[in-house]
Formats: structure tokens, C-alpha cells, sequence
């Protein structure tokens, strides 16, 4: 069993970032940050956290993409402002089949949203300082992968789960 926790747009807000990481130290495989931190590409939590630039970072030092292996699954993190996320995923399904990616972290509509399509699965763990669409919640996630089963849980920045949102899917 392989977990994934997943933040996105913390738009400078370092100190619930800094919460996750200790809270998650030890019980999370991975740690992704979906970009628009607005934190320098030398700040300490990148030692923990790998982060992509978004459209509201300026320090040309970090990537627009991050890709690694979970387990048998490739994973592909973006920011998603140059895949056109906020109309369809279909940008994003372009850059996964490339990069044969079967899990696609991305942020910058700031809405906590799983969905799977042609076999990959999208996720966007919301944002997590500032919240939009008809959640008021700032939202982070967590993803636990177990053989062909992918679970989504959500958390509100308080740590409570946020069960409306929870999801499990089947991949690839």
C-alpha cells in the first residue's frame, strides 16, 4: 500500500505546509505540492515536499512538471494552468498518455475534484488557503494506492475528513 498526500495553491501560507509534513512524517510515502506556493525553490519544505511552478510562483528554479513511480504506477504532478484546467482535463490527458502516467496531480482551479477518464485518474486536492466554487473548505488529500484500487480522502485544513468528496477507483 503506497499513500500519496497531495496540496495544492497554499499561496504563501507555509505554516499549514509545514503542518502536513509533520503531522504526515512517517505515515505518507510521498508528499506533492501542485504549485503555486509562492515559496522560494530553496525553502526547506522542498525537502520534503517536491512541488511544480504554478502561474503564481516566480522562481524560475522549479519545474513545471515532477514525475516518479508509485509503486507499479507512473505519476505526473502539474500545476495545470498551461493544460487549460479549468475547462476539461483533456490538456491533462494529453501530457498523462505522454509521460504514460496513470495518476495526474494538478491544481490551480482551486477546487477538490477526482475524476477518472480513459483509464487515468485526475486529482486536485483543492486548494488550501483559498477555496473556490460551492466547497468553503480548504482541502488537502490523501491517496492510498493498493494493488488496482486507488482511494481519494479528503481533509478540511483542521484535519477532519471530508467525506462528501471521498472516492475510490480502479486504475490501471
Amino acid at each position: 500500500m503506497i499513500k500519496i498526500l497531495a496540496v495544492s495553491d497554499s499561496h504563501g501560507q507555509k505554516d499549514i505546509l509545514n503542518e502536513l509534513a509533520l503531522r504526515y512524517a512517517n505515515r505518507v510515502d510521498h508528499f506533492v505540492h501542485c504549485g503555486d506556493s509562492e515559496l522560494s525553490s530553496s525553502d526547506l519544505i522542498w525537502g520534503i515536499m517536491s512541488t511544480v511552478m504554478g502561474n503564481c510562483d516566480y522562481d524560475y528554479q522549479m519545474n513545471d512538471e515532477y514525475r516518479f513511480e508509485a509503486g507499479d504506477k507512473n505519476v505526473l504532478v502539474v500545476h495545470g494552468h498551461r493544460h487549460s484546467v479549468r475547462g476539461s482535463v483533456a490538456g491533462l490527458k494529453l501530457a498523462a498518455q505522454q509521460a504514460n502516467a496513470s495518476l495526474v496531480f494538478y491544481g490551480h482551479t482551486h477546487i477538490a475534484k477526482a475524476e477518472q477518464e480513459d483509464g487515468i485518474l485526475f486529482i486536485n486536492p483543492g486548494s488550501i488557503s483559498q477555496p473556490r466554487g460551492t466547497l468553503t473548505e480548504k482541502t488537502y488529500c490523501i491517496v492510498t494506492l493498493d494493488g488496482k484500487s486507488a482511494t481519494v480522502t479528503y481533509f478540511n485544513d483542521r484535519h477532519q475528513e471530508m467525506v462528501e468528496l471521498n472516492n475510490q477507483f480502479q486504475i490501471l
